[in-house]
């Protein structure tokens, strides 16, 4: 899902817009030699009468793959345009054994150690942050008594377990970090296999995880929430679902609230920009009018999208996978540039990949992680978006 806690939504269109992002060359680290892909030359320098409009596109960056196993990348936040952390899981891609924590350095992606409490399974599937030196993230651990969810904190130094209330069960999918006192965790209880799922909101005061109820606002019967965001400590939003319907919800500073949609489509990631406006991705693309959810039916989507980061309000990207037939994948980038959704060119990739996460900032900085399939298993794949001068 900023800088930090991902506030993206505290955006300056107009400092983002005056700003290019120049790419450098990169490769995919793990990859045969048949892999590796030249980059694609990025556009440099603003428009003008004389030369051609600036085209956003992609670039494949150096990602990590420790161990030589399985491993993924599932939720992204950049703190600066030379600092971002990326979280997954290594091992199994249905059941990691280790969770997987990767920085980035402006060039490169390398690995970093963390906690694994679980004997069997733990994964990280969101990271969010505050600063340097107060990062967050949480996902899953498992035994024979099924899943847990997990939290990880990062001090500046070293990661470390964070305790939570003993009787959860379930996983976390999101987090949202407004400061080191203030902290929101989304996910579920419970198994959606057993269809037994219920939405779940932690809350972190600076010390302890709380479990926290949302009244009427997250409904009866099946439910998860998938990702939160926020703008301030009485504006957060989160999203999941709710049976088979896509489920907004949104804190005030003192309770949840449901906010109205007439979508159906399923919703995986949620953008708030500012108090009446932001966009919410899956497998549509819907946009809040300051009321209700409304799909944009000019959005012309050819796969699902798994995440949403801004730049500005005129400069928003979402990323995900296109699926073929035949089950395989390629990843897809789109972006929003003030007047409407385009997909935005990059290398194509040998093997199968999916991009999950995304985040931006409002110096023009878009990082996206998630994981491709090749001959030798399940590796990182990591991208950086050169964005273009968004419309005032």
């Amino acid at each position: 899902m900023t800088d930090p806690v991902r506030l993206r939504a505290l955006i300056n269109g107009v400092v983002a817009g005056l700003v290019t992002l120049v790419i450098g060359s990169a490769v995919v680290v793990g990859a045969s030699d048949d892999d590796l892909l030249a980059p694609t030359p990025s556009p440099s320098g603003e428009p003008s009468p004389t030369s051609p409009a600036c085209t956003p596109t992609w670039q494949l960056v150096q990602a990590a793959d420790p161990d030589d196993v399985s491993n993924a990348l599932l939720g992204v936040v950049a703190i600066a345009g030379t600092d971002a952390w990326s979280v997954g899981g290594s091992g199994d891609p249905a059941d990691p054994a280790f969770v997987l924590i990767e920085r980035w350095d402006g060039s490169a992606w390398t690995a970093e150690q963390g906690p694994n409490p679980a004997a069997e399974t733990n994964e990280l599937l969101d990271v969010d942050a505050s600063g340097t030196s107060d990062v967050w993230a949480v996902g899953r651990t498992a035994d024979e008594f099924g899943d847990r969810p997990l939290a990880l904190r990062f001090d500046g130094i070293q990661w470390d377990d964070v305790e939570l209330p003993e009787e959860l069960s379930g996983r976390l999918t999101g987090v949202a970090v407004i400061g080191p006192d203030d902290i929101w965790a989304v996910g579920y209880s419970g198994s959606p296999d057993a269809l037994t799922e219920r939405a779940l909101l932690l809350h972190w005061d600076g010390t302890l995880w709380a479990d926290v109820d949302a009244g009427r606002a997250d409904g009866v019967g099946r439910s998860a929430l998938l990702d939160i965001d926020a703008l301030a400590s009485d504006d957060v939003w989160a999203a999941g679902y709710l049976h088979n319907r896509p489920l907004m919800i949104r804190f005030d500073g003192e309770a949840w609230s449901r906010m109205e949609s007439d979508a159906r489509r399923t919703i995986q990631a949620i953008e708030p920009l500012s108090s009446d406006d932001g966009w919410a991705v899956g497998d549509s693309i819907l946009r809040f009018d300051g009321s209700t959810w409304v799909e944009d039916e000019n959005a012309r989507l050819p796969g699902r999208l798994s995440s949403v980061a801004a730049v500005s309000e005129q400069d928003v990207w979402a990323v995900g996978a296109v699926v073929a037939d035949d089950g395989t994948s390629r990843a897809l980038v789109m972006r929003f540039d003030g007047q409407g959704w385009a997909i935005v060119e990059g290398p194509r990739v040998p093997g199968s990949e999916a991009l999950i996460a995304v985040d931006a900032l409002p110096d023009g900085t878009v990082i996206a992680t998630g994981h491709r399939d090749v001959d030798a298993g399940r590796r990182t794949f990591a991208i950086r978006a050169a964005t273009c001068p968004g419309i005032a």
